[in-house]
């Protein structure tokens, strides 16, 4: 279980994870800025400057033209963008979890102060810190999703090698409760 100090610690993190993530009502960036979802548009930043947009039909543009799939590639394409929009998703629903904490702990802070029933509040601060558990999670394994589709593109689809380690690392990094 979590203590007091470290919950606000925790919805304090949260808040500022999403601070960071976000550009605006509506924009999102993943991957130090190497996707960046903005409504429902998804712009991916490659090497050397390149540029392209996914949609959720499976659309693929590099700086301005169309590139031509075949149905797999198409599938992947889709399974991007459906991850990156979830990316911004969970992330809202991640703050949202953190400013609960924060309430929550203020609340257990003011119910020891005045002697109420401390375990009680105590277990919805608990409640409430796992609540981001399971929003943290759900992005884990959207990036997961995103870096799956990454390189069955990159390595069916030579147009895509400018996007191809956007997201690095492990297919199970979620496991590893990173």
């Amino acid at each position: 279980m979590f203590s007091r100090k470290s919950s606000f610690v925790l919805a304090l993190a949260a808040g500022l994870l999403l601070a960071g993530c976000s550009n605006g009502p509506d924009t999102t960036t993943i991957a130090n800025g190497g996707i960046v979802v903005n409504g429902d548009n998804v712009a991916l930043h490659g090497t050397g400057g390149t540029e392209a947009f996914l949609d959720a039909t499976g659309r693929l543009v590099i700086d301005g033209h169309d590139v031509a799939v075949d149905a797999k590639q198409q599938e992947l394409l889709k399974q991007y963008y459906r991850s990156a929009r979830a990316v911004r998703e969970h992330g809202v629903a991640t703050g949202k979890a953190g400013a609960a904490v924060a309430v929550q702990s203020l609340k257990n802070a003011a119910t020891h102060v005045t002697g109420g029933d401390s375990e009680q509040a105590d277990a919805r601060l608990d409640a409430a810190t796992q609540r981001i558990d399971q929003e943290t999670s759900k992005i884990c394994m959207d990036i997961q999703q995103i870096r799956v589709a990454q390189k069955g593109l990159a390595s069916s689809l030579a147009a895509f090698q400018p996007f191809a380690t956007i997201i690095d690392g492990d297919d199970d990094d979620c496991s590893k409760g990173s």
